[in-house]
Parts: C-alpha cells; sequence; structure tokens
C-alpha cells in the first residue's frame, strides 16, 4: 500500500541534519493535503449553488494555498503547475455554478483534479525508493499521513455529493478511503480525551460518508470534519510536547 511505503519513509531515516530534504518532504504532504481541501471547498460550493458562505469558504481556501505554491515551486514544478491549473478552472468556471448544468463542474473538475493526485501519488513512491533520504520526525510523519487520510475521504464524499456522475480518485472507492482513515485512528496509540472525541466524531460521520447521494447530510458531515481537523491538530502538539507519536 502507498501509504505503508511512506509511512516507512517518514519514520526510518529522520535525520536532524538535513532541513531542506525534510521541509522538502513536508511540502509534498501539505501539497496533497491542500489538494484535497480546495477539491472539497469547490464540491460543496457546486453543492449548496454558489451560497455566499461556501463561496467565500472556497476563496478562503485558495488563497491559502497561493503561498504554499509559491514555496514549492522550484522544489516540485510539475506538481505545482498541475494544481495552478486546477486554480484557473475554479476561477474559471466558477460563475457556472448558477447554471442547470452546475454537475458538470464536478465532473471538469476531477479532470484536472486527478492528473495532480497521480502525480503526487507517484513522487511520493519515488522519494520513499531513494536511498540516503532525511525525513521527517515520526509524530508529524503520523499526523500529516493521517490528515491525508481524512481528506482524502471527505472530498471524496463530498465530490459525489455534488455529482452523481461520481468522482474517481486512482479507482479507490469512497468505502476504501473511509476504511483506510478508520485503519488509522486504530493506530492511535495515545489515550487521551481528544482521541475518545476524535474516534466519537468519525463514527458519528462515517456512516453518513457511505451513504448513497441524496441519502446523506454534507451540511453536518462538513460541520463535523472541521472538529475533526482541530482535534487531530490538538492531537499532533500533545504528541509533540510529549515528544512521542500520536
Amino acid at each position: 500500500m502507498p501509504w505503508l511505503a511512506l509511512f516507512s519513509l517518514c519514520i526510518a531515516i529522520f535525520s536532524a541534519n538535513s532541513k531542506a530534504q525534510e521541509h522538502s518532504i513536508e511540502q509534498l504532504l501539505n501539497i496533497e493535503i491542500a489538494a484535497y481541501q480546495v477539491s472539497s471547498a469547490f464540491s460543496a460550493y457546486v453543492l449548496f449553488t454558489g451560497l455566499p458562505q461556501y463561496s467565500q469558504k472556497l476563496e478562503n481556501i485558495v488563497e491559502t494555498t497561493r503561498p504554499l505554491l509559491t514555496d514549492a515551486q522550484s522544489t516540485y514544478p510539475d506538481i505545482v503547475d498541475k494544481f495552478q491549473q486546477s486554480l484557473s478552472f475554479i476561477e474559471d468556471k466558477k460563475a457556472l455554478v448558477f447554471s442547470p448544468d452546475d454537475h458538470r463542474l464536478i465532473i471538469g473538475f476531477a479532470t484536472y483534479q486527478n492528473p495532480l493526485y497521480q502525480q503526487l501519488e507517484e513522487v511520493k513512491q519515488s522519494t520513499s525508493q531513494q536511498k540516503n533520504t532525511d525525513v521527517l520526525p515520526p509524530a508529524l510523519a503520523e499526523f500529516l499521513i493521517t490528515r491525508i487520510s481524512f481528506e482524502r475521504a471527505l472530498a471524496q464524499y463530498i465530490a459525489l455529493s455534488a455529482s452523481s456522475a461520481g468522482f474517481v480518485v486512482s479507482d479507490i472507492s469512497i468505502e476504501e478511503n473511509v476504511n483506510t482513515f478508520s485503519s488509522r485512528l486504530e493506530k492511535i496509540t495515545r489515550q487521551d480525551a481528544n482521541v475518545k472525541r476524535l474516534k466519537m466524531k468519525w463514527k458519528f460521520i462515517k456512516t453518513n460518508m457511505l451513504k448513497n447521494p441524496g441519502e446523506t447530510s454534507p451540511f453536518i458531515t462538513m460541520r463535523t470534519a472541521k472538529d475533526i481537523r482541530k482535534i487531530l491538530q490538538q492531537i499532533y502538539q500533545g504528541a509533540v510536547v510529549a515528544n512521542g507519536g500520536l
């Protein structure tokens, strides 16, 4: 599994003396998180027909993503170029959300996002196979990989909710992405109030995410997802203070 390969890369060969490489790996994972978050925001914008609050959320995530891409331009130029194409699609086509055929926006956006996801995966695989690569401390690696797993499942769920035509991410089903995040939660060894809250909130929306489009409640899921992001951050911060893993 690509997650196992990347996780092994992150924990096996960490070196505090190689900050440049460490930052490049962190950059790569943060770009992937941003890619899924942009997808979620755009799908929510389409799903709720451009309501101001979702338009603002989309604009916010796009603006916070731009500096990340600027910083990564020299390290991952091809990935940045593909990501910029996705952002250009959003800018050029978002006004079509008020068209009766707005569900086609999700399909059109996927034609840009899927090559981006594929290239991110290829670069991760290539990096994991390189020798003498110095990367991230274990707690940060676990946090970023867990975030990616969550954002991936959420992005797919919201896109499915926004378009009956579906949404393909490397031919991985929504069930598999949801189960992958569930498995990651089971591997969190810390036992505290935040971990219990995290698992409770995930259990609350997991079943909802696996329902057929039209039978689900995207608003509740997205609101709970916001809480899950905050709790994951708190768990990671606690792990850093304790100088251990998640």
